[in-house]
């Protein structure tokens, strides 16, 4: 019997100039819908490079992500993800109390339900391929298939979650004292089925639409020993522009679809942001249940279930 584990569901958004346009024509978003079927296929592949320094020399750590697609319809993909990376054991070596590290190939998989059509992604995590691995993995697959057909439009995506008031940002954000970078952002809403008439209320009130933009970032940074102040005025006026962006969609809706997403990061590189708050999930009972836990997750997020 398997154990219990947790579906996760993220929200797949456009972060190009075609998300205005398909807030006013849906002929564009199904035209986006058609290229996304047609050009996320087997194989397709993005590699992440970390470089560090230890012990005064120069050291990468590589993770390669490919997707396989096991089945496909006019609005839904569904297939795996995986992660292939080296990771490290120990060994004796010949003298008395010398360890040797000795490194193996390594891969973690990750199954998904991306109702394209909708934008949500559904999957189960695994203990070295986490949520914010799947995100951002995810994301630049799509960009990289994207730019192999010679599309241009683009995609991020971020972990859907019951969402924050501008209260709740800030406070988390004052209490925080180990901050040494923060970075606040915002993107424009995509109309998913949900917001879909509040975006289209809001269109002429987006502050950002006409600068041609599609996101906003404003990033503090502390040197030496510094931390950041969280609660410093300047930052929490920061925080609470937010809501002047676009006054006709809660910052509630916004971070819950990671549109507004605050992220903190401390001495040490651990990163915190405001999607990993009250993340949304489904218990899964069973492998061959995902689907129907993966496609209810996303009516339930759609207020259809």
């Amino acid at each position: 019997m398997m154990e219990e584990r947790l579906v996760y569901f993220s929200k797949v958004s456009l972060n190009s100039r075609e998300l205005y346009e398909i807030t006013d024509d849906c002929k564009t978003k199904m035209r986006i819908v058609t290229n996304i079927l047609a050009m996320l296929n087997n194989n397709i592949c993005w590699e992440k490079v970390i470089t560090y320094f230890k012990d005064g020399l120069e050291k990468e750590e590589k993770s390669t992500y490919t997707i396989e697609i096991t089945e496909k319809d006019d609005q839904v993909i569904q297939g795996t993800i995986y992660r292939n990376f080296m990771v490290y054991t120990k060994k004796r070596g010949d003298r008395a109390g010398d360890m040797i590290k000795v490194p193996h190939e390594n891969t973690e998989d990750i199954c998904f339900y991306y109702d394209v059509l909708h934008e949500y992604v559904a999957y189960i995590v695994r203990r070295r391929f986490s949520v914010a691995m799947f995100n951002e993995a995810f994301a630049m697959v799509l960009n990289n298939a994207s730019e192999k057909m010679g599309h241009k439009f683009s995609f991020y995506v971020e972990s859907f979650n019951e969402g924050l008031t501008i209260e709740e940002i800030q406070e988390q954000i004052r209490n925080d004292k180990e901050i040494r970078e923060l970075t606040i952002t915002y993107r424009p809403a995509n109309p998913d089925d949900r917001i879909i008439d509040k975006v289209r209320q809001a269109r002429d009130k987006e502050k950002i639409r006409e600068s041609n933009a599609t996101e906003r970032s404003v990033i503090y940074k502390a040197k030496g020993n510094a931390l950041i102040n969280g609660g410093a005025d300047v930052i929490q006026d920061d925080i609470k522009q937010l809501i002047d962006m676009n006054k006709d969609i809660s910052i509630k809706e916004m971070t819950k679809r990671g549109y507004v997403v605050v992220t903190s990061k401390n001495q040490k590189g651990d990163v915190k942001t405001t999607t990993d708050s009250k993340q949304f999930s489904k218990v899964l009972r069973g492998i061959d249940e995902f689907k129907e836990v993966a496609k209810n997750g996303i009516l339930e997020i759609l207020g259809k279930a």
